[in-house]
């Protein structure tokens, strides 16, 4: 069960997602959407037209994002602020996620890793809570390299990467 201020909440969100971020016409696309723009299909409540045929649409790519909620701490910040501060929460929330399922597969003889990733997620917890100055002036690449390497272990003491850690770990910073 994913920690409850890591889940989506697009009720409490200015429907960020439909417009800082980007994306191209391809199988999970149906049409281009550079970033900063709104979704054509967005409406002026901040919600999608077509939520319930995202996928017959194809919008399938829609349908499976997910910010763990991200979305609705960052439409707190002020509104010129909020699409950077989404893009860096999201990145922190999903390191939680991850970092989080990694410590429940972690087994009870590894002590010091559990330790290191309760840590981790500490650090994270308290940098994501924080202002909004902090979180832009934050490292978060740094923060990154650190889960990396942490979900790396957990993976090596599963006997080898664990499925749930290929995405954070393959990334590029």
């Amino acid at each position: 069960m994913r920690r409850h201020d890591l889940v989506p909440d697009c009720g409490a969100c200015a429907a960020l997602c439909c417009v800082a971020t980007s994306f191209e016409r391809s199988e999970d696309f149906a049409f281009d959407k550079p970033a900063g723009v709104a979704c054509r299909y967005l409406t002026r409540t901040h919600r999608c037209a077509i939520h319930a045929e995202l996928i017959a649409r194809g919008c399938r790519g829609c349908a499976a994002y997910d910010c763990y909620g991200a979305g609705q701490r960052a439409t707190r910040a002020p509104e010129h602020l909020r699409h950077p501060v989404f893009f860096i929460l999201r990145g922190l929330h999903e390191q939680l996620c991850l970092l989080t399922d990694a410590a429940k597969l972690c087994p009870p003889s590894c002590g010091e890793l559990r330790a290191e990733l309760t840590a981790q997620v500490e650090v994270l917890d308290t940098l994501s809570q924080g202002d909004v100055a902090t979180l832009l002036e934050s490292q978060s690449s740094l923060h990154a390299k650190r889960t990396r390497a942490l979900l790396w272990r957990v993976g090596e003491v599963l006997g080898g990467r664990a499925h749930w850690s290929r995405s954070l770990l393959n990334r590029k910073d």
